[in-house]
Order: C-alpha cells, then sequence, then structure tokens
C-alpha cells in the first residue's frame, strides 16, 4: 500500500508560478535515502489544483484570495515527494509515474498533518 514519504513537512517559502506552486522546505537528513544526505532544504513543484483542493479543504474557504500567506506557512503536511517525476494512482489502485525533470523533486500527493491526514484521505473511493 502506498504511503507518505515525508509526514509533518514544514513549508518555508511558496511561490506561485503559473500553474504551479514551487513550494521550499526543510527536512531532516533521516528523511532521505543515503545518497541524499547532505541535502535539508529541497525546492518542491505540485500542480496548483492539488495544493489549492488541499488548502481550501482545510481552512474551509472557497477562495484562495481568503487565505493568508502566513496561514499557509504555519500549517504541517504530509507529502509523497520524488525525484524526478510524479505519480497518479489509476482507477485500479496501481502507481503510474510520469517523468520530468530528474534534478527537480515533485509533490504528487499532500495533505494536512494530523488526525485527518492519512494517505487513503486523499483517495476517491471507487463508486
Amino acid at each position: 500500500m502506498l504511503d507518505w514519504t515525508h509526514k509533518n513537512v514544514s513549508i518555508c517559502d511558496i511561490r506561485k508560478l503559473h500553474k504551479v506552486y514551487v513550494i521550499g522546505v526543510n527536512l531532516y537528513v533521516s528523511e532521505f535515502s543515503q545518497d541524499l544526505q547532505d541535502k535539508k532544504n529541497l525546492i518542491l513543484f505540485v500542480k496548483d489544483n492539488i495544493f489549492e483542493e488541499r488548502i481550501k479543504g482545510y481552512f474551509l474557504k472557497n477562495d484562495m484570495n481568503n487565505i493568508s500567506r502566513e496561514d499557509i506557512l504555519k500549517v504541517s503536511w504530509n507529502m509523497y515527494i520524488s525525484q524526478g517525476y510524479h505519480i497518479k494512482l489509476n482507477e485500479n489502485g496501481e502507481v503510474i509515474q510520469f517523468p520530468h525533470d530528474k534534478d527537480k523533486w515533485y509533490v504528487s500527493y499532500l495533505e494536512v498533518a494530523g488526525l485527518l491526514g492519512m494517505f487513503s484521505s486523499i483517495i476517491k473511493e471507487k463508486e
């Protein structure tokens, strides 16, 4: 079963560029594989609709303009982060990889950390 690669992640900086958010995070060395031991700060890329839907759902707002940058930076996140690709789950629950720049980091899924921040909460049930 798929699960978060990183939990309780704090965003330290964020920008929106066209249809993607560029997010700066600080992560502990122990959260990385051995070849990345020297990395602590990462720049992540996440599609705008993925990020905005999670933010609006958490703050119970319909419009991103009603949510402040400061409020967003206070939130801790659970994330599925991968280097060089993002993933999607198809209708059968199978993981499909979509390659991108091998030197960049991508967020495929995210949810606000906490009681309701389980990976299963982001997967839509089949009707």
